[in-house]
């Protein structure tokens, strides 16, 4: 896919940058991720969508990330065009999985024994590949880099000497 192409959801998301990297005041919810679009744009059912969610949320849990950001992620993951129909297959399948192991509603479960649920399919490839996939959206986008305070890739601003190179407050001065 062609990174520099500029799509709505880039156009979008690069709005709410800028407008808060410039320090502009928006009105909460003004531009935040609606849960019904999210799980409106899923090509999964609607229970198979909860559930993968929840499984994203389980398997890395920051409690500063809303669940339209693990939705993002899987929905991500399913309009990629290379591997779209291989990606619903391996969410489905665990989404089943886990419904076999719980004996009804996976999602009617308290937390421990989803968790409990999905150390019993942990090595399956489906589950791996969708480990993987939630590793790789989370931790390579702009919502968890805002919670743990990185600004990002410097490269767009002439690398890191002239922005945080010299911010080391953590070491103690030499005299």
């Amino acid at each position: 896919m062609d990174q520099q192409q500029l799509t709505r959801r880039r156009f979008i998301v690069s709005v709410i940058a800028l407008s808060a990297a410039a320090g502009s005041t928006l009105r909460p919810g003004l531009f935040s991720v609606s849960q019904a679009w999210a799980e409106s744009a899923s090509p999964l059912d609607d229970p198979v969508h909860k559930a993968m969610v929840r499984m994203a949320r389980l398997l890395f849990p920051h409690d500063a990330l809303s669940d339209d950001v693990y939705a993002e992620i899987l929905d991500q993951a399913l309009s990629d065009t290379a591997s779209s129909n291989e990606n619903a297959a391996n969410l489905e399948a665990a989404a089943a999985a886990l419904d076999r192991q719980s004996g009804d509603s996976w999602q009617a479960l308290d937390e421990a024994a989803q968790i409990e649920a999905m150390r019993s399919i942990e090595a399956e490839p489906y589950f791996l590949a969708i480990q993987n996939q939630v590793r790789v959206g989370i931790y390579n986008g702009a919502a968890f880099w805002k919670h743990v305070g990185y600004p990002g890739p410097s490269k767009g601003f002439g690398g890191y000497l002239h922005r945080g190179a010299g911010d080391i407050d953590w070491l103690p001065e030499d005299k």
